[in-house]
């Protein structure tokens, strides 16, 4: 595997030490990579860089931090710093907005418009009545609001861009077996499993019904119960706690080598200790001495289905 950094359209190789992680709940990548002789570099924190495997695109953002030292006559140096999106998660909105009858994809694009990223979708998103911005609030608090309420997902891609995502249960043709892995951590428990999830409105004058969800699987009394401030009914926000809750039954934790996997894919494994479909929800992809592997979570593959 060839692993380039470029930046200014110059390309920097022979990195010792490489982290990337991508992930179904962060909207933006982190990379750390590291070079013994970092005299060789040329860059800058904000130099937007390109992270190539294999002379092709793998990440695309922006440099946060460099460090540099000196010592036994090398120079090493790391970098760090994340995909485009990571300028949501710092910045604040200034001016509020209101937008009436559009779907996520337009009021997303809109609020994302200075950034200089594309939001792309390709599944059906139906119009909202109404949906506001607020004054000091992040861009991405803001975006993850308006996504919590369409039952969708932000996720970075490869170029920085925003795609609007959901689990729609596809599976891939992707088996992972037994040799597939450098190690493997199955766990089955409890803690998250409820008798009942109920979730009311914020003030009790408000004559709303509760929203209510009984889980026959868990025999003990094990109410869970919260008020809800989000933008949902109680009734989906009780079923959508109780998909997470039981999704979140299974973990699944494993050592994969090579870079083949991508986050929001649903494979087969069928190994020794698991034989069933998992939806993977985040990768931390590592290049060093010990080798090339991805250290993957996988989760059950409903649980961001709604």
């Amino acid at each position: 595997m060839q692993l380039e950094l470029k930046v200014n359209n110059v390309k920097y190789s022979r990195w010792e030490k490489v982290s990337i992680t991508k992930s179904m709940t962060s909207i933006a990548h982190t990379f750390s990579m590291e070079i013994l002789n970092g005299a060789e570099l040329s860059i800058q924190n904000d130099d937007i860089i390109e992270i190539l495997v294999d002379g092709k695109t793998f990440l695309t953002g922006y440099i946060d931090e460099i460090t540099a030292s000196i010592g036994d006559k090398k120079r090493p140096t790391r970098i760090s710093g994340r995909s485009k999106t990571g300028d949501l998660i710092d910045s604040n909105i200034l001016t509020p907005q209101q937008y009436n009858k559009l779907n996520v994809l337009q009021i997303m694009s809109n609020i994302v418009s200075k950034f200089g990223m594309k939001v792309v979708s390709n599944i059906k998103l139906s119009p909202l009545e109404v949906f506001n911005t607020k004054v000091g609030e992040t861009y991405f608090n803001a975006i993850n609001r308006l996504c919590k309420q369409t039952n969708t997902l932000p996720i970075s891609d490869k170029y920085g861009n925003i795609i609007i995502a959901k689990n729609d249960k596809k599976e891939s043709e992707i088996v992972l077996k037994d040799d597939d892995f450098k190690s493997l951590k199955y766990t089955k428990k409890l803690t998250y499993r409820h008798d009942k999830y109920v979730y009311k409105k914020e003030s009790m004058i408000d004559d709303v019904t509760d929203g209510v969800i009984a889980d026959d699987t868990v025999s003990r009394f094990r109410p869970f119960v919260k008020v809800n401030t989000e933008d949902k009914t109680n009734q989906d926000l009780a079923k959508w706690q109780y998909n997470k809750n039981k999704s979140e039954e299974l973990s699944l934790s494993a050592v994969v080598h090579g870079w083949d996997l991508e986050i929001n894919t649903i494979v087969k494994i069928d190994t020794e200790i698991v034989q069933n479909s998992f939806l993977i929800k985040e990768i931390t992809y590592t290049k060093d001495d010990s080798g090339t592997v991805s250290n993957v979570t996988f989760v059950s593959k409903g649980l961001f289905d709604v």
